[in-house]
């Protein structure tokens, strides 16, 4: 069975530092609160097309473990607001 890689959406302001992207995965959301800014220091791994189970896509930056262990169908979106 495949790892659940949890999504944060990014606010629109934080979207042109990510490529575009519209969410992130926990880790660089965790990074992004640490240091301010997202940083590439710990993996950049654009996912264009990261699927729910229910075929639903987003555009997705993930970090070096959770694009190892990316699968189709194997992310959910947090509920929002996240704040550390």
């Amino acid at each position: 069975m495949a790892q659940t890689i949890w999504l944060q959406r990014l606010e629109t302001a934080k979207k042109s530092e990510a490529e575009g992207m519209e969410f992130a995965c926990v880790h660089l959301h965790q990074r992004m609160d640490q240091v301010g800014k997202l940083t590439k220091e710990k993996g950049w791994n654009l996912i264009p097309a990261a699927t729910e189970k229910d075929g639903t896509a987003h555009k997705a930056l993930c970090c070096d473990t959770c694009a190892k262990n990316y699968k189709d169908g194997s992310v959910r979106l947090a509920k929002e607001p996240v704040h550390a």
